[in-house]
């Protein structure tokens, strides 16, 4: 099975979460470096009010320590990559935030789009999927990354991150799985940060051991959880800081976008003028594909789902809007589908319209 990919680098890590952490930053030092500059450039520059580095650190500093209290490990590993990188920690921890710093009003983030879905059984091979369209403003585009990850304790992890970043989503040895959806309420506040989460889940020996993490408070915001077992078990997380609500599949498949579903995280939901619609039309396309194609779904049906051009550009393959700063077009990123029974996940660098997917194994 293939190890490597023609576009996004993959990164064999092992040893104590320092180690993982040093090698991670040895390996991408450039891109990290370049990456930092970019992203916390654009921030402070887009910012709807004087921004600096200093003054964005200043507020957000006290998430350090609610973090280190509460997953010592990754804050290690964080740590590491700075030592690995020659990059100052405040800036890989600003990195590490960067869908968690939206709470900040302000800031110019608000139109991510990631499209979830969870296919308990595929058709002809009774295989359980999950996969996702990861939307971001461009400028991330060029700093993905896989990694393979061999702790000292814990399962093996295969992550999709950013470099510099602990985790956006992936799958581990044990057969569990996690793909995720920007949410965005009101009570955001101190608390894990969602790259931490992420790796919390993927730490995970078993289905109980992943669901703690997202349920257990305190978060930073707000995030929608896909997480499932190889053997069909899927369960969709939805939290704000403070509260969460779980949904299962609605029979075989379940999907997911960026607005809360349950009615009481609804009533502290902060709504994107901005984003809502193409949510609420993404939702309306996934829940059309799935009635169309029924008991039939199987791998390469939901890649072509990953191509739908619903509400285009702002679809669930999204392409931007031509009016947009080229930095600040959200779009497409990735496009990925984990096989949990193989250990495999089939991913595109770039939107799944124009680049083709390529199987990496754990």
């Amino acid at each position: 099975m293939t190890t490597s990919h023609p576009d996004i680098a993959v990164l064999d890590l092992e040893g104590t979460p320092d180690q993982i952490g040093v090698a991670h930053g040895e390996a991408q030092r450039e891109q990290i470096r370049q990456y930092t500059d970019r992203f916390l450039g654009w921030v402070t520059s887009r910012a709807a009010i004087p921004l600096t580095e200093q003054t964005l650190w200043d507020s957000w500093a006290p998430q350090v320590a609610v973090n280190e209290r509460l997953a010592p490990d990754l804050i290690a590993e964080m740590r590491g990559i700075a030592r690995g990188a020659g990059v100052p920690f405040e800036r890989i921890f600003l990195l590490n935030s960067l869908l968690d710093l939206v709470r900040f009003r302000y800031l110019p983030m608000s139109q991510t789009g990631c499209s979830t879905f969870g296919l308990v059984s595929e058709a002809g091979t009774g295989r359980t999927l999950l996969g996702q369209t990861y939307d971001l403003p461009q400028l991330h585009q060029d700093y993905l990354v896989l990694m393979r990850i061999r702790p000292e304790k814990g399962p093996r992890q295969l992550v999709f991150s950013f470099a510099g970043v602990v985790g956006a989503g992936g799958q581990n040895v044990a057969g569990i799985g996690v793909c995720i959806n920007f949410l965005s309420p009101l009570d955001v506040g101190t608390g894990r940060l969602h790259s931490v989460v992420v790796r919390q889940i993927l730490a995970g020996e078993n289905l109980a051991d992943a669901l703690g993490s997202p349920v257990v408070v305190p978060r930073a915001g707000g995030a929608h959880f896909l997480i499932a077992d190889r053997e069909g078990n899927v369960i969709s997380v939805e939290t704000t800081a403070q509260r969460h609500a779980v949904f299962y599949p609605e029979g075989n498949v379940i999907g997911h976008t960026n607005h809360y579903l349950s009615d009481r995280l609804q009533e502290i939901e902060y709504i994107r003028s901005d984003s809502i619609g193409s949510s609420l039309a993404r939702y309306a396309a996934l829940r059309r594909h799935f009635h169309q194609v029924g008991d039939q779904l199987n791998l390469e049906s939901l890649q072509q789902l990953t191509r739908n051009h619903t509400a285009y550009p702002r679809s669930i393959c999204a392409h931007g809007c031509d009016g947009d700063h080229h930095d600040s077009r959200t779009r497409t990123l990735s496009a990925m589908i984990h096989v949990l029974d193989e250990q495999v996940v089939q991913i595109t660098n770039g939107c799944a319209c124009e680049n083709h997917y390529h199987p990496v194994s754990l």
